[in-house]
């Protein structure tokens, strides 16, 4: 899947291969570059990634891969969710350039 896809303000690489680990860091502080970010939901996902996406051709896989391996509930009540990624709220605002490394806090 490509990240531009899914309109990311920041990709991390995680390096450890698993995909959506992501969803274990709600509720945590993370640390990258200057800023910390505090951790809020995993994102939803509606069709909009599946769309041509300048070079990018359409691809519908790019909502039935979450679906099939990343149905969670993002927000209580909400009911299953394909996610990808999450949201996060700035809680120190700081200075993040490409290739800064992260931490979970």
């Amino acid at each position: 899947m490509e990240a531009a896809r899914y309109r990311p303000n920041i990709v991390l690489d995680t390096g450890d291969g698993a995909g959506f680990g992501e969803n274990d860091w709600v509720g945590r502080d993370l640390r990258v570059g200057e800023a910390v970010l505090r951790v809020m939901a995993p994102t939803p996902r509606c069709s909009v990634p599946t769309l041509e996406h300048g070079t990018l051709p359409r691809d519908t896989g790019a909502l039935r891969i979450p679906a099939r391996l990343n149905l969670v509930e993002p927000v209580p009540g909400m009911g299953p969710r394909p996610c990808a990624g999450v949201y996060a709220q700035v809680v120190t605002p700081g200075r993040v350039n490409a290739g800064d490394p992260f931490r979970l806090l």
